[in-house]
């Protein structure tokens, strides 16, 4: 009697667990070449079988974008709620067998269709621009797959997530904004217009791995982000001035006679440094600067660039090197307002060469 008990126990439980996965039956996607959609993207993943990917990018190309609802819907995938315990149930209801549930109840590697669902937008390309949102907080994903297969379909989508991507870095945290950062980066200078947002994160959080990787992405924007850095290479908080000047360095290679010439100066306090400090802020810290040199600065920046340049100038000339060649050059133009700064650089200059002149002198009488 307890046998047949048992038994009856363990067919209702099989009846109802077919009935439900009838009702709860996952949506699989539109079907290509009588394939579901999940099994396509599937094989465009980086685990997948290099051989297949064809195929598959053939796939999601011949739905177009009638593949985004789905794809979008994949992002977010999760078990049903009745999976979990039905399979912790199966230990101990009677007739039953956990091998056999488990085929009956297929449970899919959900990582896997998340990251499917991301690998289907990237081969989607451009069409997937809809989706942009929901990819950037995929980066967000705790598994590795999902957010690398998030980051490279927001990659392919140029500067398309740049408006997401800086609205959204308030309010992400840990190694999902440190993934945000990681596509900024990728846009280079397309990206400048989010350099203040990456210098509020700085500010707010420096020396930890989402302010590092917000260096690291302001360093590649170039000269366009040089305004908000100076905000940093400004500040009153020492380490945040070394994050600035250091970036500010990059953002700038070519003036790096510059750079060696202020190093040994720069970040020591009082009035040479609050001098060196004003001319860097009136050549690269107003807002809209577009002045990626220092000749840029003084040939057609405003008169407070100019002169700010000239004086930067004759700080890095030395005899010989291409500041002080430079400085040369300008002699014949008519400055305006720089003109001064001009001739007080040049007569730096000289007074450096005739020094340099006097010790070569002095060096071969020693030979001698």
């Amino acid at each position: 009697m307890k046998k047949r008990r048992r038994l009856t126990i363990g067919l209702a439980a099989l009846a109802g667990l077919g009935l439900l996965l009838i009702v709860a039956k996952r949506d699989r996607g539109p079907e290509v070449d009588g394939q579901p959609l999940e099994v396509w993207v599937r094989d465009l993943l980086k685990t997948a079988d290099p051989g297949r990917r064809a195929a598959a990018q053939a796939a999601v190309a011949q739905l177009g974008t009638n593949a985004l609802p789905w794809l979008q819907l994949a992002l977010t995938h999760t078990d049903p709620a009745w999976k979990q315990p039905l399979l912790g149930a199966a230990d101990t209801l009677p007739g039953l067998d956990r091998g056999d549930l488990l085929r009956w109840v297929n449970p899919y590697e959900r990582s896997e269709i998340r990251a499917g669902g991301a690998a289907g937008l990237a081969a989607l390309g451009q069409a997937a621009a809809p989706a942009i949102p929901d990819l950037v907080e995929s980066l967000g994903d705790p598994e590795h797959l999902v957010y690398n297969s998030a980051l490279d379909a927001l990659r392919r989508l140029g500067t398309l997530p740049l408006h997401t991507i800086t609205n959204r870095l308030g309010q992400a945290q840990g190694g999902h904004r440190t993934r945000m950062l990681h596509v900024l980066r990728q846009m280079k200078s397309d990206a400048a217009g989010a350099a203040p947002a990456l210098v509020d994160l700085i500010e707010a959080k420096p020396g930890s791995a989402e302010a590092d990787a917000a260096a690291g992405a302001l360093e590649v924007m170039g000269h366009r982000a040089a305004p908000s850095v100076m905000r940093l290479v400004a500040s009153k908080r020492y380490e945040l001035r070394v994050v600035g000047f250091d970036t500010l360095q990059r953002l700038m290679p070519a003036e790096h006679g510059l750079w060696d010439a202020l190093r040994g100066t720069f970040q020591l306090g009082g009035e040479r440094e609050a001098q060196l400090l004003d001319a860097l802020n009136n050549v690269w810290g107003e807002p809209g600067t577009d002045t990626p040199t220092l000749s840029a600065a003084v040939l057609r920046g405003s008169a407070k660039a100019r002169t700010a340049g000239l004086f930067l100038m004759g700080e890095a000339a030395r005899p010989g090197n291409a500041y002080a060649r430079n400085l040369r050059k300008l002699r014949d133009r008519n400055l305006g307002s720089g003109q001064a700064a001009l001739e007080a650089a040049l007569k730096k200059l000289e007074a450096a060469e005739v020094s340099a002149s006097g010790q070569a002198a002095g060096a071969k009488r020693t030979s001698e």
